[in-house]
């Protein structure tokens, strides 16, 4: 049988032959006729020869067009030669190339609305869902309820061409037309009771969002809608009714309950706590206060307090705090919205103190009852007492609550609590003259000293040194003594003189390390020369510098490089040293545990790592800046001896004495 393909236009001019044609399926746009088809209704004879005129009956063509077409007299007929058929194909064929891109969704969703019926028993709901079908050709599943869900009715437009179905999860519409679509459906979900609360929920499948009709069976009900973007509630006789809109992708939950019956609003009710700290500085009281508020039955949006004369406040801080202000006594505090229940404010305030004073505390205004602490400490060297004390009561400073003790570091002298309106916690101040106390302290000094024949001596000083606030290291060096390099925490520094003549060495401050300050190196290297070479045999006194007034050394070292080839024993074993200085087999250590006992550590190990860190420092502030360091090294040789002092004074003299013999001055 032969088969000809005819191509959409030819489908638009005449609609009715799809009842004729077989459709193709996965070629949109393309209708087969059988050969009978096409001779029937184009009254085509392929027996005449040459060009033919196509005769189609005009009823044929009426009942093609519909009540389009006029009606003519029976037997009219409409010729189309081959040529004006064709012309016709081509034209169709052009037309189908321009049907544009498909649609970018099959379906839309134009409104979905839930007309529900709720009681104690069950809810009852009806989906009336709107939708447009883009898609031309094919069948098309549009989900629309979930199967959790029990239906009851079910009503399509249009009737022919539109299924409900249960596929998998859910309920779903199947159609192969295009256009719009309307679905009523009624179905049944159970509700929940749970402490007087009913629950009723399920979910969406169709898109979009969707308005909530419901109406409750009971008059006076709360009615909550999770999720909802909108909420009315109005009461309709014996029933309540609520309509919510709720946006794509939430469930369906509502639940209701017996509505709570509405108090009548009453003025706020306020109760206020304290939690005062004051401390005693120079000449000044430093305050800083919480006050605690309690506030019921109304919210509030504005807070005062009563400022004692002479108090200016200095910060305001809490939760939404908009703006404040002190006028006649009294800080108006304004929040950015209204506070109910707990709220907290913090104040920081002074005032001028002289040798008495009571201590100053904000009181709250316009609450019912108000309570307090108040703890006092000393920052400055004054001794505190409590006056007559009216309205409050002096408590050990254990009772302070927590939030008062850990706003200061500070021991807590006096503390305070009161109840009720008014009170009076006078102070009494007695000023104290300051004792001057160390701001700089050499924890040890290290000197090592090589001692050449002709009685000359180069030595290098190490000191471990901390620092508060002192500007200058004051040191009296020994007579003659020419210093070659001074370094200070790695980097060289240039020394001065004072008027006296001592060396003054700028210092740093030491950084903080805990709750100590941390040392740094000062390394200084000096060269002493005699007026007259040495003896071959005599007697060496070598003086240590000494540090200015206020500077105690903890520990002063001294390694001493005596010319190999001397003797240095004294008769029967007698010490040829004496002085202030001790001679001893290797450095003691300043234990920093308890007892700070004295014990023994390896004096090679401790001069080379001082020596290491001075160097490492030199080394990295040098390379910061490009430059290269000139270090003096010492050229350690010859017998070594060991002398040291534990804590020189600056009013002690560091020196020893040593007989020698045998020197070989040639050298």
């Amino acid at each position: 049988m032969k088969r000809i393909a005819i191509l959409t236009l030819i489908v638009m001019v005449w609609p009715a032959a799809l009842a004729q044609a077989q459709d193709l399926g996965d070629n949109p746009g393309v209708v087969t006729l059988s050969w009978e088809q096409f001779v029937k209704i184009t009254g085509y004879d392929p027996a005449r020869p040459g060009s033919q005129v196509l005769t189609i009956p005009w009823s044929e063509v009426q009942e093609l067009l519909g009540t389009s077409a006029p009606a003519l007299a029976d037997g009219t007929t409409v010729d189309l030669t081959w040529t004006e058929f064709k012309a016709l194909l081509e034209w169709s064929i052009k037309q189908s190339k321009d049907d544009g891109a498909p649609p970018p969704t099959d379906y839309i969703v134009t409104s979905s609305q839930y007309d529900g019926t709720l009681t104690a028993d069950g809810a009852t709901f009806t989906l009336n869902l709107k939708l447009d079908v883009l898609r031309k050709n094919g069948w098309e599943r549009i989900p629309v309820l979930p199967n959790t869900v029990a239906l009851t009715e079910t009503k399509l437009t249009p009737a022919d061409g539109v299924f409900l179905n249960s596929q998998g999860s859910h309920y779903e519409l199947l159609t192969e037309k295009s256009g719009p679509i309307e679905a009523e459906i009624t179905f049944s979900v159970s509700v929940q009771k749970a402490g007087g609360i009913n629950n009723v929920s399920f979910q969406r499948v169709a898109m979009g969002s969707s308005v909530l009709d419901l109406t409750v069976a009971r008059e006076g009900v709360d009615v909550k809608v999770a999720g909802a973007q909108s909420l009315t509630i109005k009461a309709d006789g014996q029933s309540t009714k609520a309509v919510a809109a709720i946006p794509a992708g939430v469930p369906v939950a509502v639940s209701w309950e017996r509505a709570l019956p509405k108090v009548e609003a009453v003025p706020p009710k306020l109760y206020a706590e304290t939690r005062t700290l004051v401390a005693v500085a120079d000449g000044l009281l430093l305050c800083n206060e919480f006050v605690h508020f309690n506030i019921l039955h109304s919210p509030v949006r504005e807070l005062k307090l009563a400022v004692p004369d002479n108090v200016s406040v200095l910060t305001v801080s809490g939760q939404n705090v908009q703006d404040w202000r002190v006028d006649d006594g009294t800080m108006s505090i304004i929040l950015r919205g209204e506070v109910v229940g707990s709220y907290t404010l913090r104040v920081a305030y002074e005032t001028a103190a002289t040798d008495s004073a009571n201590a100053p505390v904000l009181r709250a205004l316009g609450v019912e009852r108000e309570r307090g602490f108040v703890g006092v400490v000393a920052i400055a060297n004054v001794e505190l007492e409590a006056g007559d004390i009216a309205g409050a009561t002096q408590i050990d400073a254990r009772q302070l609550p927590a939030d008062v003790v850990a706003m200061t570091n500070q021991p807590v002298l006096l503390a305070f609590r009161y109840v009720g309106d008014e009170f009076t916690v006078p102070l009494t101040i007695k000023k104290h003259k300051e004792v001057d106390v160390l701001v700089t302290i050499v924890d040890s000094g290290l000197h090592t000293g090589m001692q050449l024949n002709d009685g000359r001596r180069i030595t290098k000083v190490l000191y471990s040194v901390r620092n508060n606030r002192n500007q200058f290291l004051r040191l009296k060096m020994p007579v003659g003594a020419e210093i070659w390099s001074v370094a200070v925490n790695g980097n060289t520094v240039a020394p001065a003189t004072d008027e006296t003549g001592q060396v003054l060495i700028p210092l740093v401050r030491s950084a903080s390390r805990s709750s100590e300050l941390a040392s740094f190196p000062v390394e200084i290297v000096y060269v002493e020369k005699p007026a007259a070479p040495a003896p071959a045999s005599g007697e060496l006194t070598v003086t240590l510098p000494t540090c200015g007034t206020a500077v105690p050394v903890m520990h002063v070292m001294y390694n001493l490089y005596a010319p190999a080839e001397g003797k240095y024993e004294g008769p029967w074993g007698a010490s040829v040293f004496s002085g202030p200085m001790t001679v001893v087999d290797s450095f003691s250590t300043l234990s920093t545990g308890p007892g700070a006992e004295v014990i023994t550590r390896n004096a090679a190990d401790q001069v080379a790592n001082m020596q290491q860190q001075v160097d490492t420092r030199i080394d990295t502030e040098a390379s910061k800046t490009g430059a290269t360091p000139i270090r003096v090294r010492l050229p350690l040789n010859g017998r070594q001896f060991r002398l040291e002092k534990i804590l020189a004074l600056p009013s002690d003299e560091l020196y020893f004495t040593m007989k020698y013999r045998d020197w070989d001055v040639a050298k």
